[in-house]
């Protein structure tokens, strides 16, 4: 950071991140509060978390307040113990600030991806501005909620750096701890394997069993154990509770095929939605196949060359960009802030955007079956917040999964931004 704003500056980025933290601490971050009871419910009652009857948490203050299940590994609720001996409003600011300080880094993470073109600073800030506007709206509900997956795709997309450095030991480490943060990064070994890359993987893999074994030390084998088996349970995508979703705000392919092509219903509120009547088996069936076909279209980006290593970094974050593109869509249970995985994906396109606004003064240039995609993903996503459209239509627009909408169409922007068309002058990076 050092090299795009100088000390005075520095400072200023920091006071901000701290008001925008103490901001988003009257919100309460309701998800991060139910880590830190986990951590609270395994070590000072050696429950289960993993269970709703016992996600009962004891503050410092004999304060006895029920929470929702927890479904992360006993190694993240444990290692948050410490902080929630904190007071309450102390340790959520530290939770919301980490969040904010590595929103920040993975900007700057991101450019390391784009040498030449991010070079100056003035384009970078101007490019950073752009995908941070374009993902406002995922950006407050990780906050809002005390959410993980600005952690999760800084985490990810480091490792992906360091793979390309050679620092593998740090890269499957920093993997690890997405994985054992949550489970979907896992499949990101994959992709390493894919590109030629077996060290990383054989390191992610040792770490993450060294951190899911970690809290032996406090717990002891038999409850860390099981702990682990209940964790399993939970993140297992055979799961019933994954097989019929029938949650508001749930956005993912599953939700989205089952509200669209069956009769059920939503769980809360009541409508007509379904342009089909399939059997619920036959809608799962689509919904593994069309999940397949998404998979499948990595090689759209990755072409057939398997164990190959990419040596242009705007051709591996195009790649990785997918990858991370899919999550929200392909995995069980995704919220809206979930979908701040595209978030690589509108930093590469607003690359794209602000180099067309320089070329030819105007972003009403770039070409139109781009633009009205980015467009119409940002109305649709970013314009729809119950404090703008107010609650009645903000229940519709859950209610119809308007955002996995927005989200698809955005893919057919990024689909067409080639690595080869973010270029320096008339120089390709």
């Amino acid at each position: 950071m050092k090299d795009i704003l100088n000390k005075k500056q520095q400072i200023y980025l920091y006071l901000f991140l701290v008001l925008l933290s103490i901001g988003f601490t009257t919100q309460q971050a309701a998800d991060y509060r139910i880590y830190v009871a986990a951590g609270r419910v395994m070590i000072d009652e050696g429950a289960n978390p993993y269970s709703a009857e016992d996600m009962v948490e004891t503050e410092p203050d004999g304060k006895v307040t029920p929470h929702a299940q927890y479904r992360y590994a006993p190694i993240f609720g444990i290692s948050l113990y410490p902080i929630s001996l904190l007071p309450k409003q102390v340790y959520i600011f530290l939770w919301l600030f980490l969040n904010a300080f590595l929103l920040a880094k993975t900007l700057v993470l991101f450019r390391n991806f784009f040498p030449k073109l991010l070079d100056s600073k003035k384009t970078f800030l101007a490019v950073a501005g752009i995908s941070l506007l374009l993902c406002i709206r995922l950006i407050g509900q990780n906050f809002e909620l005390g959410q993980t997956t600005i952690i999760l795709v800084f985490l990810s997309f480091y490792s992906l750096y360091l793979s390309t450095k050679g620092r593998d030991l740090l890269a499957g480490l920093m993997l690890a701890l997405a994985i054992i943060t949550k489970i979907m990064p896992l499949v990101l070994i994959a992709y390493f394997l894919f590109r030629g890359n077996i060290k990383t993987p054989i390191y992610t893999l040792l770490w993450t069993i060294i951190l899911v074994l970690a809290p032996t030390l406090i717990l002891g084998w038999e409850y860390n154990s099981y702990l682990i088996k209940e964790w399993y349970g939970i993140i297992n995508p055979s799961n019933s509770e994954y097989t019929l979703e029938t949650k508001t705000g749930i956005y993912n392919l599953s939700a989205f095929i089952y509200a669209y092509f069956t009769e059920m219903p939503d769980d809360k509120i009541s409508g007509h939605r379904s342009i089909m009547s399939i059997p619920y088996h036959v809608a799962g069936v689509i919904t593994n196949v069309v999940r397949g076909l998404f998979i499948l279209f990595t090689l759209y980006f990755t072409k057939w060359s398997p164990f190959k290593r990419r040596t242009n970094l705007k051709e591996l974050f195009w790649e990785f960009g997918y990858i991370s593109f899919a999550f929200p869509l392909i995995f069980p249970a995704q919220n809206k802030y979930s979908f701040y995985y595209i978030f690589p994906a509108l930093f590469y396109l607003s690359i794209y955007l602000n180099q067309i606004k320089k070329e030819t003064g105007s972003i009403w240039k770039v070409k139109k079956s781009i633009l009205i995609p980015v467009i119409l993903y940002f109305v649709i996503v970013n314009l729809t917040s119950s404090n703008i459209i107010g609650k009645e239509l903000y229940d519709q627009t859950q209610y119809f999964k308007v955002i996995t909408f927005g989200t698809l169409i955005l893919l057919s922007a990024y689909i067409q931004v080639k690595p080869s068309m973010l270029r320096l002058g008339s120089n390709n990076d």
